[in-house]
């Protein structure tokens, strides 16, 4: 990563539009599915709603795969980093990254909570994503694995699986999305969103780069390991 006039590139414009449309095109997917699942809609509204499903599965499957053919370095080093646990990683666990403490400090909950290891403050230093960040780039990596096999071997394939292939294809397929999209919608997105810097560096129009004060602070490990000072030079 460059660092140039106080700022960090965090997030790369292919990475920030694959996520961009990996979010919205798993909400449509999780809104559409669930609505026609839980009997919301029927009859025409349900076969519409499917129709969109399935166009919003079609964007999402092209949008992946070309960002693997497009962008196989991206990928490789998002890999190699959710999946490098050292002993900090696993440190982080012991009080979650500090975030109990910086929810419940100051109320009267934290005071019955304090002596547990779970409220400590603080954290260990971590790399360019923290322990709950690596867990959730692996399941998210999973999920859509699994969510893309059996959604289009559900459509494509449907009678060569059978009646029990279809039941254990079609229950992976809801339920890892509706418990996966439970823990992002309220587990990283509130986590996200007091992380003002990194979400504005990913959703903002223009450079995805961070405060090198905030880079320091969260991820230390990353900075020194990967961050490269560019000098512009002067003319006399």
């Amino acid at each position: 990563m460059i660092l140039v006039k106080g700022v960090v590139l965090r997030h790369p414009l292919s990475s920030r539009i694959m996520h961009f449309v990996n979010m919205v095109c798993w909400y449509i997917l999780f809104l559409t599915g669930a609505a026609v699942y839980f009997r919301l809609v029927s009859g025409a509204e349900a076969a519409m709603l499917m129709n969109v499903h399935i166009l919003a599965g079609l964007v999402l499957t092209v949008t992946v795969v070309s960002y693997l053919l497009i962008a196989p370095d991206r990928v490789f080093l998002f890999l190699q980093e959710v999946l490098n646990w050292d002993r900090d990683t696993l440190a982080w666990w012991k009080n979650f990254g500090g975030y109990p403490y910086r929810f419940l400090k100051g109320t009267k909950l934290y005071k019955y909570l304090e002596r547990f290891w779970f409220a400590k403050p603080g954290a260990p230093p971590q790399s360019k994503y923290n322990a709950g960040q690596k867990l959730l780039g692996i399941t998210v990596v999973f999920s859509l694995a699994v969510l893309g096999l059996t959604g289009w071997m559900l459509f494509f394939f449907r009678q060569a699986l059978g009646k029990d292939g279809v039941w254990l294809f079609f229950n992976a397929h809801v339920w890892i999305a509706i418990l996966v999209t439970l823990f992002v919608t309220f587990v990283h997105v509130p986590l996200v969103v007091i992380n003002w810097p990194d979400f504005v560096s990913m959703f903002r129009i223009g450079s995805g780069t961070v405060p090198v004060e905030w880079a320091i602070e969260h991820n230390p490990k990353w900075f020194e390991r990967d961050v490269v000072e560019v000098v512009e030079s002067r003319k006399d």
